[in-house]
């Protein structure tokens, strides 16, 4: 597994849109090391089977934020022998990184977009009152929170979400790149994970997620309003609501 240059290559998406799974997924493969989420305010989260360990990029929230394009450097530099190496952003997070990443022609970009939309905004209200943004424990989920979905805060979510992504495409499209856009609904599609591998030219091997999701299947199990939402959004958004995941 050895590479004197390993793949480099960045996972950009919208919070609560499968990052963390995917980022888990790319790390089951032998030859890939795959972080999350680096530049988080909160936190430098390292791949699954790093943390507890010794490795790091930086001694501290404040020193990775004092010198973030180090930090990055740091990461590439830092393969521990697999032949690619990436992590994972959302937002933008750290503005500077965000901009050399998307500039750097030799790191191979990953858009992670989920279709659903409000799902996504139902994970980010669970999240937040919840308080629990990563979730990998092997047991069964509790019961999921409640929560009531405001139709002009699902509607800025969406926009908002809508332009980031277009700013990225825009960028890459402009500097004539390419990238891959992969679906947070077929993630665990095999067709899904090999059109991913083969964009970072790696073997082809079944992906393996580690994590959890916390919203269910049926969004009637946790939005409040659901019934009020079904009659009063849009037909856009009455498919989210009433379309149940695999």
């Amino acid at each position: 597994m050895c590479s004197d240059n390993p793949a480099r290559f960045v996972i950009l998406a919208a919070p609560r849109s499968g990052s963390n799974m995917l980022a888990s997924m790319l790390h089951s493969h032998p030859d890939i090391l795959c972080h999350h989420e680096i530049y988080n305010p909160n936190g430098l989260f390292y791949a699954l089977s790093l943390r507890g360990s010794h490795f790091r990029l930086a001694d501290s929230l404040e020193h990775r934020d004092k010198q973030p394009l180090a930090c990055l450097k740091r990461l590439w530099q830092s393969s521990l022998e697999h032949k690619a190496v990436g992590f994972k952003m959302t937002h933008r997070q750290n503005e500077r990184v965000f901009e050399q990443v998307l500039s750097d022609k030799r790191v191979k970009k990953i858009l992670l977009v989920r279709n659903n939309q409000l799902k996504v905004h139902v994970s980010k209200l669970i999240a937040q009152q919840s308080g629990v943004w990563e979730e990998y424990s092997a047991l069964p989920p509790a019961t999921p929170c409640q929560v009531k979905v405001e139709l002009e805060h699902l509607e800025s979510d969406i926009t908002f979400n809508h332009a980031y992504y277009q700013h990225i495409r825009s960028i890459l499209s402009a500097s004539g790149q390419t990238w891959c856009e992969a679906e947070y609904e077929a993630l665990k599609t095999a067709s899904q994970q090999m059109a991913i591998l083969q964009f970072l030219a790696m073997r082809e091997l079944p992906l393996m997620a580690q994590s959890r999701k916390q919203t269910p299947k049926d969004l009637r199990e946790v939005v409040t309003n659901y019934q009020e939402l079904l009659h009063q959004s849009t037909p856009s958004i009455q498919a989210q609501l009433t379309s149940i995941d695999s």
